[in-house]
């Protein structure tokens, strides 16, 4: 298989004979082939959207297209969590969202973090709604031993900055 994470344009996941049943039996090109598993898929193919806020407000008013679109890729990034918590041998410290849709959506943190046995998320508690989660909040859950939950805001452009005048000195 073809092992990645899904985003909104990328595929995730895939079985190989899907590239070749592409270029051999459909008559795509390579670069076609490349533009559909990094571009067109993900959040995109299943949805038709490629921005995570309207594929969320759709999952949220019941778009099936969105649901699903929605549903697929919180069980990618699960999946990829579960696979590292296992390599790992469960010795998590701490599960990071970052990033436009990890900055930003409290319902995938919940998706990812939901019934995922070595992860806190008391992040989300009766007493604390998701839509009141936002960027640098934490949790750890009461018990003390189980990996914290961040939100943590990325600033690309300031790191790109900082290594630029670091690389000029």
């Amino acid at each position: 298989a073809v092992v990645s994470t899904q985003s909104t344009g990328r595929s995730g996941d895939i079985d190989p004979s899907i590239i070749i049943k592409l270029l051999q039996d459909e008559g795509y090109s390579s670069s076609e082939v490349s533009d559909i598993l990094h571009n067109k898929s993900g959040l995109y193919g299943i949805s038709g959207s490629s921005d995570s806020l309207t594929v969320e407000q759709g999952y949220t008013t019941g778009d099936p297209a969105c649901t699903l679109a929605f549903n697929v890729f919180a069980y990618s990034a699960k999946k990829c969590l579960g696979a590292y918590s296992a390599v790992l041998n469960n010795a998590v410290d701490c599960v990071i969202f970052t990033g436009g849709i990890g900055e930003n959506s409290p319902l995938l943190h919940s998706l990812v973090c939901d019934g995922f046995c070595p992860v806190s998320h008391d992040l989300y508690s009766r007493d604390r709604p998701v839509s009141d989660i936002t960027a640098g909040d934490t949790a750890r859950d009461t018990a003390g031993d189980t990996p914290r939950v961040l939100v943590v805001k990325t600033n690309e452009e300031l790191a790109i900055a900082r290594e630029c005048v670091r690389l000029m000195r």
